[in-house]
């Protein structure tokens, strides 16, 4: 009896292995480059978003753990280009004394992972920086390591360097991508880290991401690394929307402009949305409110959202009303249906389609990068050229890929009025709890 090839990425001019895949947002703009030379793999450890990923047709590992594959491994060992966003959490409290400390930790073990010769040496120093992460009350400290274990890897044990280095993670990673770049360049890379805003790129929601982008050039290793520039408005509370600065004759949901320096109008939350809310909104947010009632922040329907978590479910929506001063006036007896797993993902710029999986993907959508900044970072990290106008078209019809095998939950959607049918798939619960010390993902909502 022959069994099925375990998945592996197939020889391509940008071959991506995703590290912390997540659901897909790296990935689906990876597909959408296909013409470009574009292919990607993903390494994700839980089994629910390991689910849609399947749904979404998307290649993943057929190992789960970060930290048991490397460069070296078959399933891998075509790609050129490393992507990745570690988990966050021991970052997340930064401020506070542990916040500190694991940035710390971070980067005093990067620099011992640094400037290797030879395999051998390398081998020693890993074995003693992983065992003193395994030791730490927070062993996700390590995590964000993984990456360059990766890329001194493929230095000195493939011998074959990747040609482009993609992470992306919380602001409060900053310094660890910074302290990143001194490393990649003493290895041969042309390397920067900037803080992104999403919603300059069309991404319906305010949300910063701290990108580190690196490419192989040992003779040229202090040069400037083009970064996206943005295409839409920068969102400031009490700002006026810009009015458009072109008319779309594709008919695409996400406008941008690539000419004269101008920029259009942020997207707003009625923008994405405009299929199932018909009619204007208010959103009242939980995210950096401390759980605070009184901090609860406030955004209309003209506005971007603000960062989509993993407890986006407890965002709740009421019609937009206003006093004679201004105000906004919420009447809790007209609350409205809250946000849907499909409408979450539209706010993360998801396709309406994606076929989300698990009882709860709120989780999933709430880590995930959003598709759109994905292909603005993609192109001119490889390409070192603005997205095509075209992409954005193809990521707004994106439909799934036919599956090799069937999905093991499905997410159902909130009830009331839905434009998809609900699922009937037994759920999938999280693997998370399980998770070995080894470096399997373990994303956060805050990302």
């Amino acid at each position: 009896m022959t069994h099925p090839s375990p998945p592996s990425l197939p020889p391509a001019k940008f071959g991506i292995v995703d590290l912390f895949a997540g659901p897909g947002g790296l990935d689906i703009a990876a597909t959408i480059m296909k013409d470009e030379g574009v292919e990607s793999i993903g390494v994700e450890w839980d089994d629910a978003t390991r689910a849609t990923r399947a749904a979404a047709g998307l290649l993943t590992t057929e190992v789960k753990d970060v930290a048991a594959l490397g460069p070296c491994d078959p399933s891998v060992v075509e790609a050129t280009v490393l992507t990745g966003g570690p988990p966050c959490q021991s970052f997340s409290v930064a401020g506070s004394r542990k916040g500190h400390q694991a940035l710390d930790d971070v980067l005093r073990l990067a620099t011992r992972l640094a400037d290797h010769e030879d395999e051998a040496a390398f081998d020693v120093a890993w074995k003693e920086v992983k065992a003193e992460t395994d030791s730490m009350s927070d062993d996700r400290t390590g995590f964000v390591l993984q990456p360059l274990r990766w890329i001194m890897e493929a230095k000195l044990k493939r011998r074959r360097p990747y040609e482009v280095i993609v992470l992306e993670q919380v602001p409060t990673v900053l310094p660890v991508w910074k302290h990143f770049v001194d490393i990649l360049r003493r290895t041969g890379y042309a390397a920067e880290a900037h803080v992104l805003h999403t919603e300059d790129f069309g991404v319906p929601q305010t949300r910063r991401r701290a990108v580190l982008i690196a490419q192989f050039d040992p003779e040229n290793v202090h040069r400037k690394v083009r970064f996206p520039e943005a295409t839409h408005q920068r969102y400031r509370k009490g700002a006026e929307r810009l009015p458009p600065t072109h008319d779309h004759q594709d008919g695409s949901l996400f406008r941008t402009s690539r000419s004269g320096g101008d920029v259009e109008p942020w997207v707003s939350m009625g923008d994405a949305l405009h299929a199932t809310r018909t009619s204007e909104f208010v959103m009242v947010s939980n995210y950096g409110s401390g759980g605070d009632p009184k901090n609860r922040g406030r955004r209309e329907s003209g506005e971007p959202a603000p960062t989509i978590t993993g407890k986006v479910r407890r965002n709740r929506l009421y019609p937009l009303r206003k006093a004679g001063s201004g105000e906004i006036v919420i009447r809790k007896e007209e609350e409205l249906e809250r946000l849907s797993p499909a409408e979450a993902g539209l706010l993360q710029s998801f396709p309406s389609v994606y076929p989300w999986r698990s009882t709860d993907v709120a989780q999933q959508i709430g880590n995930a990068i959003p598709p759109r900044l994905s292909l603005h970072i993609l192109s001119m990290a490889l390409l070192r050229e603005p997205p095509q106008e075209k992409w954005y078209t193809l990521l707004k019809e994106w439909r799934p890929q036919p599956q090799e095998e069937p999905p093991l939950s499905a997410a159902p959607p909130a009830p009331g009025r839905r434009s998809t049918p609900p699922q009937s798939s037994p759920p999938v619960s999280s693997s998370a709890s399980v998770r070995p010390r080894t470096g399997a993902s373990a994303k956060s909502s805050a990302k």
